[in-house]
């Protein structure tokens, strides 16, 4: 048999956590315009954005929880 860790409720502020989270992956995306789109430094600041987004969806439920509203929509449209 197996023993399982007690689930302890989340002790921290989420909503805090995802607005924090929300200015560090918009201050990463503004900095992404500025480098070469094959650098190091440009997967490492994509892969950083990806797990923001992941951590969103283990919160919320919605890994596009930080997309703007109709911004899939504009990319399909260019």
């Amino acid at each position: 048999m197996t023993s399982r860790r007690p689930q302890r409720p989340m002790d921290f502020d989420r909503e805090d956590l995802l607005k924090q989270l929300g200015a560090i992956r918009q201050q990463l995306i503004e900095v992404r315009t500025t480098l070469r789109p094959r650098s190091g430094l440009a997967r490492c600041v994509d892969g950083v954005v990806d797990e923001i987004d992941e951590l969103a969806l283990v919160l919320t439920g919605k890994r596009e929880y930080f997309h703007a509203p109709g911004a899939a929509a504009q990319m399909r449209g260019k």
